[in-house]
């Protein structure tokens, strides 16, 4: 009987540590995984752009701009509408507006927040890994390695986020269907052109 006991206890006592065992592991296992998580959402490393995303000022001339964008100068004039904090340029052979004029370009800073920029971050990039596109949507990590361009072809605009900073930086290049006689072909290059615009006013600005 006393032999039947202790055999018994002895059982017992090998479960509890056993459980305590599977426990403690679990415990470490989510501890790892909430750390992992934390060091998941830190924000990537990234260059000074104060001068872009928070004082910016339009720096562009006819010249720089014609060469970044590869058009003619004869083909660039200075719009009319010019707003503080933005670069405002009408672009000819990329179809007419609906008062015949050409494409009007601007780009400049708009108010965000660092926790909004990563959210709009992670949602790109989780429907670009499942292959989901809306209206064209995309998004492509820039040249400098520390900030992404969030592509709306249907907008017809670019969006420059960085997770660092409580402001994006949009380039706007008119929808489509704003430009009367604007092909796709055209459409597409002007997307590239952007493209263009936005790793290079990066490289431009960063400290």
């Amino acid at each position: 009987m006393k032999k039947s006991i202790a055999i018994l206890v002895l059982g017992l006592c090998m479960a509890c540590n056993t459980a305590t065992k599977k426990e403690s592991a679990a415990t470490e296992s989510q501890a790892t995984t909430t750390k992992t998580k934390k060091e998941g959402a830190k924000p990537m490393k990234s260059g000074d752009y104060s001068t872009l995303l928070i004082n910016y000022s339009c720096d562009m001339d006819i010249p720089e701009l014609a060469k970044v964008l590869q058009v003619l100068e004869a083909d660039l004039s200075l719009s009319e509408y010019q707003t503080p904090g933005k670069c405002t340029f009408n672009l000819n052979g990329f179809g007419k507006n609906r008062l015949g004029g050409g494409t009007r370009l601007y780009w400049g800073p708009f108010p965000s927040s660092k926790g909004q920029n990563r959210k709009e971050i992670a949602n790109y990039l989780k429907y670009k890994k499942e292959g989901t596109q809306f209206m064209g949507m995309d998004i492509a990590l820039a040249e400098t390695g520390d900030c992404y361009l969030a592509y709306q072809p249907a907008q017809g605009r670019m969006i420059i986020y960085n997770e660092n900073y409580d402001q994006a930086f949009l380039i706007n290049y008119d929808k489509k269907n704003a430009n009367t006689d604007r092909t796709e072909e055209q459409h597409e290059a002007l997307r590239l052109k952007m493209t263009d615009l936005a790793n290079y006013l990066l490289k431009k600005h960063r400290k």
